[in-house]
């Protein structure tokens, strides 16, 4: 691996402040629950007669695995799989969506080892990773650190060399951890500053090491997006309602460049369209809800004390930023002539929601509801506009407010901080009038996100 990309090779004092901030318990948080391990019942695998694992049973309370951090598996999402110390996967976060995630799962459940090389050398999961070479190589080195040499030689012993990782000698092998007991690497493409590829962490504890997959925050990418930073830091207010926010966002002159495209073409743009802002969305903490035909809305909740109304706001913005950048690249590849905005609407609200369809449509809308009235906003938005309704706007901590450059446009002038009701627009006239719930629907274009002064203190929380 390269130095840059090796163990050790990134800000481990930056990521060690970060993971003991984030594992602060809450004032009001319950008692730990008990692991629950993919061997246990429920949708996982069931535990196979010939595996001896009396140590990875559910009965292994948390607090033995996780330690002085107080993680519950709850506060760890996918992906993410935890290694024991006989080099089995004995848990992996829940409900994953990624394509790691689920070809992991598939493979624990179709065979009777869960030897953690024996899973990565599989050909669905080798396809599940962009580089699947840095990923299997960190892995291996962090677990041949952390386990004693006869168990590790016992349970490798299957391993070409064509996959062991080479090294110059033994002291990549053989360092010393952080302190904190946290490793890393990148993985995934490390050469497009518009692009964040993904890394890699290995968390030891007394039981094994926990590996997470996550975005690289300190990618140029993002250490130079302010959006992200402040994101991180922000925890929702305290609301025990669980309320959502949606980012409905819709290719602007959609139809227009239908007719100019073959339908494959344009069916390959807007996959395409949906991959870019996924990855975005993803990176906020959100997921996919729902597509019909140009549009695509996007699901916000409290995740991992993020504040799921500034998190919508940042990733449209970011959004914005990335269609720009990828119709440049279809500019210089096939000679795009047409412009790709997308124009986003963005609402809050308690609506009841069932598990996500990526692949469904919207029939499921409540009239009038969060989903309907951010859809009715990105469909009354300018090119690349973001409208947000007003009820998200007042639900943001005042700090948050501050920096969000919310207004409206009269006579040629920006009036910060004011709202219009949608059947005052001109292009929602016609929306409101079929149905007056929403044409007095009070709503304020968003043109940025501000830096935050330098005078200013930073908050940890909201």
């Amino acid at each position: 691996m390269p130095e840059h990309n090796g163990p050790s090779g990134h800000p481990m004092d930056k990521i060690a402040e970060q993971f003991k901030t984030s594992a602060k318990p809450a004032p009001d948080q319950p008692p730990l629950e008990t692991l629950r391990s993919v061997a246990s019942p429920d949708d996982r695998l069931e535990p196979a007669a010939e595996v001896n694992t009396p140590e990875i049973e559910s009965s292994l309370p948390p607090q033995r695995i996780f330690g002085p951090l107080s993680l519950s598996p709850e506060q760890i999402e996918a992906p993410s799989f935890f290694v024991d110390k006989k080099l089995s996967v004995v848990w992996m976060g829940p409900s994953g969506t990624d394509s790691f995630s689920q070809a992991l799962a598939l493979e624990l459940k179709s065979t009777t080892t869960h030897n953690i090389f024996d899973l990565l050398l599989r050909p669905a999961i080798k396809d599940s990773i962009d580089d699947w070479q840095a990923f299997f190589s960190f892995v291996y080195i962090l677990l041949r650190r952390s386990t004693a040499k006869d168990t590790f030689d016992r349970e490798t012993v299957f391993i070409s060399n064509d996959h062991i990782p080479t090294t110059d000698d033994e002291t990549a092998l053989n360092a010393v951890i952080h302190p904190f007991l946290v490793d890393s690497c990148i993985i995934g493409r490390n050469d497009e500053a518009t692009d964040s590829p993904l890394r890699i962490f290995g968390m030891e504890f007394k039981e094994g090491t926990l590996f997470l997959l996550r975005q690289d925050l300190w990618h140029a990418a993002v250490s130079a997006d302010l959006e992200t930073d402040t994101s991180v830091g922000d925890i929702e207010s305290t609301d025990e309602k669980k309320a959502i926010c949606v980012l409905s966002a819709r290719l602007h002159d959609s139809h227009r460049i239908a007719d100019t495209m073959l339908p494959e073409i344009f069916f390959k743009l807007m996959h395409r369209i949906g991959d870019e802002g996924d990855s975005v969305v993803r990176s906020f903490g959100g997921k996919r809800a729902g597509c019909s035909g140009a549009q695509i809305d996007y699901l916000f909740t409290k995740n991992a004390g993020r504040n799921p109304i500034f998190s919508a706001i940042c990733c449209a913005t970011r959004m914005n930023r990335q269609m720009r950048v990828m119709e440049e690249k279809l500019k210089a590849q096939e000679g795009w002539a047409d412009e790709i905005r997308m124009n986003m609407g963005i609402s809050h609200g308690t609506d009841e929601v069932t598990t996500p369809d990526p692949t469904g449509c919207m029939e499921s809308m409540v009239p009038g509801g969060t989903f309907d009235q951010s859809s009715r906003l990105s469909a009354v938005a300018g090119k690349g506009e973001i409208w947000i309704t007003k009820n998200a706007v007042a639900q943001l901590p005042k700090k948050l407010i501050d920096q969000v450059v919310v207004g409206i446009d009269r006579q040629g002038r920006f009036f910060r901080n004011f709202f219009t009701r949608l059947s005052d627009l001109p292009q929602g006239a016609q929306h409101g009038q079929s149905r007056s719930d929403l044409g007095t629907l009070t709503i304020a274009r968003i043109l940025t996100i501000e830096k935050q002064r330098p005078d200013q203190p930073i908050h940890s929380e909201v």
